[in-house]
């Protein structure tokens, strides 16, 4: 644990995960209300007063933390010279104000978990077309099946196309069985979860849902 004073009402509380699992403290745990994170905002606060002097007065504290480039979790502890100077959204609910906070941040990181744990199961595939020769489909792809999704993007700079597929596990059967066909004519490329993410905010998009649909001709 790293503490370190930012002014004479902030001090920053540095931990590794590794820190928090010598403590048994677990994200779980800070959700339901442990003993465990009832110790840690007790043990930042006496650390700061022995190694930095600082002495919360009689008002709550307010907690605060991020998750930073290194995966460390980085708290903020601030206190209050009066009531007013509280931002309403962390008014104080009661004495157990730190822990909630705490709480709070436990729940914000579970879904930015759960996130990203979708995110990373999706499966993406790209096929890149030339420009100037067009997107051309296989015949026998008519649609799509429920669950995938088709998203066309164009970048000028390198005149190609850029056929995203995305889908849900649960239709990773389907998902392959598009791919293999638009194999045909595409060029695969490697991709990521982050991908459709980078052609959305670095290309031109052509059609961001049903791609294939609306590109077969209209009979």
């Amino acid at each position: 644990m790293k503490i370190e004073r930012i002014n004479d009402n902030q001090f920053r509380c540095t931990m590794t995960l590794g820190e928090l699992l010598q403590r048994h403290l677990t994200l779980k745990k800070i959700s339901s209300d442990s003993n465990e994170a009832r110790r840690l905002v007790r043990e930042m606060l006496e650390r700061s007063a022995d190694e930095l002097g600082f002495e919360p007065n009689e008002y709550p504290v307010m907690v605060e933390a991020v998750r930073n480039s290194e995966g460390n979790l980085v708290f903020t502890i601030t206190k209050f010279n009066s009531p007013d100077e509280v931002p309403p959204q962390f008014r104080p609910q009661g004495r157990d104000w730190p822990l909630q906070a705490l709480q709070r941040l436990a729940n914000d990181i579970q879904e930015e978990e759960k996130q990203a744990r979708i995110r990373q199961q999706q499966p993406v595939a790209v096929f890149t077309f030339s420009q100037k020769e067009g997107v051309k489909l296989p015949p026998r792809l008519k649609s799509t099946p429920k669950g995938i999704v088709s998203s066309l993007y164009l970048m000028p700079e390198f005149s190609q196309y850029y056929l995203v597929i995305s889908s849900s596990p649960k239709y990773l059967d389907d998902f392959r069985k598009v791919c293999l066909l638009l194999s045909e004519y595409g060029r695969p490329i490697p991709s990521t979860s982050a991908t459709k993410a980078y052609y959305e905010e670095h290309a031109q998009t052509v059609y961001a849902r049903r791609a294939i649909e609306l590109l077969q001709p209209q009979a």
